[in-house]
């Protein structure tokens, strides 16, 4: 965690939430419930409670399992405590704080950003389903903050859940480790100039990886999406939140009628392939793109058919559905007015 003075807070980004909030009274912020001034953390003379809330909102009553890499004096863990009042809050740092005793729901682990086996070591203890929250408030080192980064988002997020990367701002300072002052200068071959030290560098690799689709899109590369189901860049913090695997078929069960049946199949992966079975029988490919939607115009009444979402190596299920079809047609029922003179009809 960086002990500078400077507020990394990005006015414009809170300004736009603020006008959020004042036009939506409604919307829960849970920091508002807190006394953030017994809080010992840089997050709130940085106004980044102001971006948190609304973001982290969805998770406020949950059973989190929440992990910080930074913790400096321990005060985050303590705010991320309350904040989460059935949270489970993990820190990890290079060193730990003196005299900190972290209590009830926190637990604290010593070691390097860097050190990907600790890092797997303290997940698979304490969230071997992964973890909901990852926040790197760390080191603030472009390369280290990578490592950490890759590891923990692919082997130890859940599908869904949340990543935090503070003060990417650093990569702009001249005097940071990797930093450099802003000064770019374009040129025939880049008409718009890059800056890319430290950690600025590597958010604009977030950048390409969120459009791996469009990088891999006609290159003899195999065809994948990006496992970043988004990326919100505050001046602050980025946010990047986990792609959730999906698959769904619609009509299910399909209507009866007269001949085969017809449902349509969705799906969204990273690089996965649909295959079907009919009836617990062998599988078929039935699509072989990350993502998209394909019609199955021959379901029939009397059999299931189970539709399975594959990574690309066919070697880990990522969501399956089955579809049935109804063996009878619903009998018509009529409503309103055309019933009535259907009655008064045969009444005479």
């Amino acid at each position: 965690m960086t002990d500078r003075s400077e507020s990394f807070s990005g006015s414009a980004t809170i300004d736009v939430i603020r006008t959020a909030r004042q036009a939506d009274s409604s919307t829960y912020m849970r920091s508002e419930q807190l006394n953030l001034a017994a809080y010992d953390t840089d997050k709130i003379q940085n106004d980044y409670l102001e971006v948190y809330d609304p973001i982290l909102s969805p998770w406020t009553d949950n059973d989190v399992k929440l992990l910080e890499i930074g913790v400096h004096k321990g005060g985050s863990l303590e705010l991320w405590r309350d904040y989460f009042p059935r949270g489970t809050i993990v820190g990890i740092d290079l060193e730990l704080p003196e005299g900190f005793i972290p209590g009830e729901r926190i637990q604290l682990f010593k070691g390097s950003q860097a050190d990907t086996q600790f890092l797997s070591e303290v997940a698979m203890s304490i969230a071997p389903d992964g973890f909901d929250i990852i926040i790197d408030d760390a080191s603030h080192i472009g390369e280290l903050t990578k490592t950490t980064f890759w590891h923990l988002f692919h082997h130890h997020l859940k599908p869904g859940g949340l990543y935090a990367i503070e003060d990417w701002g650093t990569g702009y300072l001249d005097d940071f480790p990797d930093g450099k002052r802003f000064d770019p200068k374009p040129s025939i071959l880049d008409p718009f100039p890059c800056h890319s030290h430290g950690m600025v560098g590597f958010v604009k690799e977030l950048v390409d990886e969120q459009c791996a689709g469009s990088i891999t899109l006609g290159r003899d590369e195999q065809f994948r999406l990006s496992n970043l189901e988004s990326l919100l860049i505050t001046e602050g913090v980025v946010f990047v939140t986990k792609m959730v695997p999906s698959l769904s078929a619609s009509p299910n069960p399909v209507p009866a009628g007269e001949g085969p049946g017809q449902t349509t199949i969705s799906w969204k992966s990273v690089d996965g392939k649909v295959y079907v079975s009919k009836n617990g029988r062998e599988e078929r490919l039935f699509a072989d793109s990350p993502r998209g939607s394909q019609q199955a115009n021959w379901i029939e009444a009397g059999s299931t058919h189970e539709f399975r979402l594959y990574n690309a190596d066919h070697k880990q299920l990522l969501a399956k559905v089955t579809v049935t079809r109804d063996r009878r047609i619903k009998p018509f029922v009529m409503f309103g007015r055309l019933a009535d003179v259907l009655r008064r009809g045969t009444a005479s």
